[in-house]
């Protein structure tokens, strides 16, 4: 009878996990339910906790029950956020917002993106902790300092809940530019909010997120994507731990949507531009469909006449050209840089590629002065050629290639091919292809279409364009006779024209200021007077930058026929100068290569080839408006502004700038 009971009971036990496991409709045992609060009702809003912890200069101890809600902008999903949340007092339009520190990782199961939460403040401290306000529990930095940091795991489900509420959908404030953003009056109580920033791209492309082989996280620059905004920077903060780390950055330009934060470095509360950050949630955030601005498209680029590029000057995996774009069409890879036998080039395959690659590198060209061009290239591991040749008279650098005119001249060239195994030996002169009757300003493109089986290595090199009138490419830029002097009844161009008055100069500029490596110089200027001094080597700057922009004055003419200045020093890159319409729009001027006195015409857009050596003596540098009659007089508005290129050496001194 005891064996009988024995198996009686072990088959009940087995029927009753029978019954147990098919309760469960799959294999995938699922996190428990997260139970939501409604038994918490707010006492105290975020804004009435933050302007307590304003109103003190300690940190803020609760023991009785003081309950805040919100909802939470911020995800750890993909890993960039680590044991906080951000909480923001509504889901759109947010007055305030702080952030909960809590010892917990995968916090996006318990309070996911738009949810409501509660924060029971018994037991917990509250304070700003680098710009931020947080709430957790006090601990010792290593300096003796205390500060806020997480609660402890275990405090976490008696202090912080979700509401019963349903999820909300959050709508960020949009701003049309870094500036608007962070610069702006109140941007500090912006913090720990979601925002949209328009108008933005990567400085640097052909980069990751972040460093995900050693797990370490990396700053990277925003830039305004406009000619207004290009000056404008702001940190996107990426951790090494998240799922993106590996990913390239968009080349593109766009929107960002982010959370707001800020690294105040000195913990003294008070927090300057270049201390905001922002922080994504996943690449989603990131949305930078539109054509490059700037250094890799986007309106500065020289449409050149006259060119000899054997990129000997690039660092090798350079995917950034100051004068060329680099287009990934199909796929994320660009043309890089590579180098063997000490000589550099560019390079593009498909090996190891999904789907197809296609990419192009676009040279801008003046069609007008060019006459030909030519290149050489070097094939390998050859299972297709992937190599096409474009011209193009409808499109310039920074517009939107897919509505170009492309012009296939790929039969025009002897492309290197047959390579099936290593490499060639040696490049392939191409020939030359003549432009004839083109005109205006357009662009050659170097198109790598392949992937899909064809996974050849494409190598360019020597790209040259030539102007049978100045095949050296010699010419200098400025031109025509000398100017005259300006006359003694000239008008100053803006406040401080003679940099005297360095108050009056700065207090002339527009909200951007002037940038700190543009300086006053005693003695320095015209008969031992002062100048503005312009002091720059190829690390100072990463963009082409706005010096500064001045705004008119009373009193400017409103009849003119040139703007005078005086200067002198020596630069690897030239000068370009903005001259303001009265609607906003400007008259762009090229300095180009320039090494005595000259009358600079308008040209099309801003530009900085060329050299500037005046061998250390004043030169008269005359703008010529003869055809212009609608520049900007009405005072407080944008009159002026002087640009530099970005990443080269510049020693130069203005003084005395006129209108007459």
């Amino acid at each position: 009878m005891n064996t009988i009971k024995q198996i009686k009971f072990i088959v009940l036990a087995m029927i009753g996990l029978m019954t147990l496991n098919s309760c469960v409709q799959d294999d995938d045992f699922g996190l428990p339910p997260v139970v939501c609060n409604e038994t918490w009702t707010a006492t105290m809003s975020i804004t009435e906790l933050m302007t307590m912890a304003e109103n003190s200069d300690e940190i803020l101890y609760f023991n009785t029950d003081q309950i805040i809600e919100g909802y939470v902008i911020s995800s750890d999903s993909t890993g960039n956020f680590f044991k906080t949340i951000s909480v923001q007092d509504s889901p759109s339009n947010p007055g305030r917002a702080l952030q909960v520190e809590m010892d917990r990782t995968n916090l996006f199961n318990n309070f996911p993106l738009g949810s409501k939460v509660k924060v029971n403040l018994n037991g917990l401290q509250v304070g700003f902790d680098r710009g931020a306000l947080k709430i957790g529990e006090v601990y010792q930095d290593a300096n003796g300092n205390t500060r806020v940091g997480r609660m402890s795991d275990n405090k976490v489900d008696g202090h912080v809940a979700i509401s019963c509420d349903p999820i909300s959908t959050l709508q960020p404030v949009v701003y049309s530019s870094i500036s608007d953003a962070i610069a702006a009056v109140g941007a500090s109580d912006r913090i720990n909010t979601l925002v949209t920033i328009q108008n933005v791209q990567f400085e640097e492309t052909g980069v990751t997120y972040a460093d995900a082989a050693n797990q370490t996280t990396v700053n990277l620059y925003l830039e305004g994507a406009t000619e207004e905004t290009n000056n404008q920077r702001v940190v996107l903060r990426n951790s090494g731990f998240a799922d993106f780390a590996s990913e390239v950055v968009p080349s593109g330009s766009g929107s960002i949507t982010a959370v707001l934060s800020a690294y105040d470095a000195n913990n003294n509360g008070s927090i300057t531009v270049s201390e905001y950050q922002l922080f994504i949630r996943d690449t989603n955030d990131v949305q930078f469909d539109n054509p490059r601005f700037g250094d890799s498209g986007g309106g500065d680029q020289e449409a050149f006449a006259c060119l000899n590029e054997d990129f000997s000057t690039y660092n090798i995996d350079v995917e950034s050209f100051p004068n060329y774009e680099n287009l990934p069409i199909q796929g994320t890879r660009k043309w890089r840089v590579k180098e063997f036998s000490a000589n550099k080039y560019i390079e593009i395959s498909a090996y190891q590629a999904t789907g197809a690659i296609v990419s192009y590198f676009v040279v801008p060209v003046n069609f007008d002065e060019a006459d030909k061009f030519s290149f050489k290239s070097k094939d390998g591991h050859n299972n297709g050629d992937p190599l096409k040749v474009y011209y193009s008279t409808n499109y310039t650098i920074g517009g939107n290639i897919s509505t170009a005119n492309l012009v296939n001249i790929t039969s025009s060239f002897n492309i290197a091919t047959g390579t099936t195994d290593g490499y060639a030996a040696n490049f392939t002169e191409s020939g030359e292809y003549n432009f004839g009757s083109l005109s205006g300003e357009g662009v050659i493109v170097f198109a790598y279409e392949g992937g899909n089986g064809v996974t050849t290595t494409i190598q360019i090199d020597d790209i040259k364009i030539i102007d049978n009138e100045d095949p050296n490419c010699s010419s200098t830029g400025g031109g025509g006779d000398d100017p005259n002097p300006p006359a003694g009844d000239a008008t100053p161009l803006f406040a401080g024209h003679d940099f005297e008055n360095w108050a009056n100069f700065t207090g002339g500029l527009n909200t951007f200021g002037l940038k700190p490596y543009a300086t006053q110089s005693a003695g320095t200027g015209m008969n031992g007077s002062n100048s503005l001094s312009i002091q720059t080597t190829p690390t100072t700057t990463d963009g082409n930058d706005y010096v500064f922009t001045t705004l008119a004055q009373a009193g400017l003419p409103t009849t003119y026929s040139r703007i005078t200045f005086y200067m002198k020093g020596s630069s690897d890159k030239s000068v370009s100068l903005n001259v303001y319409k009265g609607n906003g729009e400007y008259y762009v001027f090229n300095l180009g290569d320039l090494t005595s006195s000259s009358i600079i015409e308008p040209a099309g857009n801003n530009q900085y080839g060329g050299v500037i050596n005046t061998s250390g003596e004043w030169v008269l540098v005359e703008l010529d408006l003869s055809t212009i009659n609608d520049l900007n007089t009405a005072a407080g508005a944008n009159t002026f502004a002087l640009k530099i290129g970005k990443n080269a050496n510049y020693n130069l001194h203005f003084d005395n700038f006129t209108i007459e």
